[in-house]
């Protein structure tokens, strides 16, 4: 099998630098070390520091560098400096040496942005004198501007013409503006949007990222998330009575992710596992409804991967008939995730106008609050805001603040805990009773 090309990317500067350019590059460079292309970042600032992508630091790259900047701020003026051709052959040479054996090189922004024109007047220079496959990702564009200057000689001229490379734009507003400007057919200019990795956004687990990929869940129109074990006071028959009805009427490849294993302390939470699972059979739900466990080894997500499952939910639906606090109502809500829930007393009172009450075994209820709910983005953003600020209220500082609160008016008019008697030696300490 021959062997991959080689992938140079070429800016002024890298992550971690902070900007939109600089995010793109890094998700390029990380997106084709993956696919196991060898990656060179060549940057005047930053490094990545990613595996699998190399990193060619040439300061002089940088348009605020100590040596660029005052020759930029002339070009600016439409002047000249007597410096300009000497720092153009210097960049050159460096270019051409951090490009040895690079057989695709990337430019991004440097053919049609004024950052660093010392730098587009050397890469302009080595597309003329080196055959390699070049690209142009032209994410802005000078020529587009309405008050860019135009001095009609080099290097300003360079902006205002298409150089001889595969051409790249983020749109297909920004393809029709630059064809246009340069007066050359929409066919050259090739339309690639920019992406995002949701994953690495929202720093996944590596068990989250998995579990995601192999389900298919970011295919899904909606992300039901029951984040509960397994057990029958949940009442995970009505979710998914409520799962079929969704996706029956409204036509949505809808999902539900149930998060937790069977319950440890009852074997009967098995025999519940294995008759939901003959109800997903039976409503023909099996690629629509996913116990997580199933693909974790019968476990449930640790906390840290839990996290990421409620960033991808589009609402948190919990059936169950009985519930002391309800726990993952605070986690969806600093989630700022909008909630549907059966309508339990001690839920109500902690809740309030936070989420959506519904009665807790009337599934058609629960189908029709969920499907209005996510039809309309207003009320799912309101609800979303509702159960975030509730969540905020209660701080682990103010669950230790109310033990400390009890604990004081238990002992306050008690006397000095001597503590128990030591063992005499060879005592045994008897079984406790349960």
């Amino acid at each position: 099998m021959a062997a991959k090309p080689t992938v140079a990317l070429v800016h002024y500067t890298a992550p971690p630098v902070v900007g939109g350019v600089e995010q793109v590059l890094g998700r390029q460079a990380d997106f084709l070390a993956e696919a196991g292309y060898p990656v060179r970042v060549i940057t005047g600032e930053g490094g990545l520091g990613r595996p699998g992508v190399a990193v060619v630091r040439i300061s002089l790259l940088y348009g605020r560098h100590p040596e660029i900047a005052p020759l930029q701020a002339a070009l600016a003026r439409g002047e000249r400096p007597a410096a300009f051709a000497a720092m153009r052959a210097r960049l050159r040479a460096a270019l051409s040496q951090a490009l040895r054996g690079a057989d695709v090189v990337i430019l991004h922004n440097v053919c049609t942005m004024d950052k660093n024109l010392v730098l587009s007047a050397a890469l302009c220079d080595l597309i003329g004198a080196e055959p390699r496959r070049w690209i142009g990702w032209h994410h802005d564009a000078v020529i587009l501007r309405e008050r860019s200057p135009r001095v009609p000689e080099e290097p300003w001229t360079l902006l205002f013409r298409p150089w001889p490379v595969i051409h790249v734009t983020v749109s297909e507003a920004r393809r029709q503006a630059l064809a246009a400007a340069w007066g050359i057919p929409l066919e050259q200019i090739h339309v690639i949007p920019n992406g995002v990795d949701m994953g690495a956004f929202f720093r996944w687990t590596p068990l989250a990222r998995r579990l995601v990929e192999a389900l298919g869940l970011l295919e899904a129109d909606v992300i039901l998330l029951t984040p509960v074990r397994i057990t029958r006071r949940k009442n995970l028959e009505a979710a998914l009575e409520v799962l079929r009805a969704l996706r029956s009427r409204t036509g949505w490849d809808a999902r539900l992710v149930v998060t937790g294993p069977p319950g440890a302390h009852t074997v009967d939470n098995l025999a519940y596992l294995e008759a939901l699972r003959r109800q997903r059979a039976a409503w023909g739900l099996e690629g629509a409804a996913h116990f997580l466990c199933e693909h974790n080894g019968g476990e449930g997500l640790p906390e840290e991967a839990l996290a990421d499952f409620y960033s991808l939910a589009d609402a948190v639906l919990l059936t169950s008939r009985e519930e002391g606090f309800g726990l993952p109502m605070l986690e969806a809500g600093l989630a700022g995730c909008a909630l549907v829930v059966g309508d339990i007393p001690s839920l109500r009172e902690v809740w309030g106008d936070a989420a959506l009450f519904v009665g807790r075994d009337d599934a058609g209820a629960l189908h029709n609050a969920l499907e209005g709910l996510i039809a309309d983005a207003g009320l799912r953003a309101e609800m979303a805001a509702r159960a975030r600020a509730r969540a905020l209220a209660y701080t682990p500082e103010r669950m230790v603040a109310g033990y400390m609160a009890v604990y004081r008016e238990l002992v306050a008019d008690r006397p000095a805990d001597t503590g128990p008697a030591p063992l005499a030696e060879d005592e045994e300490v008897p079984a406790c009773v349960s």
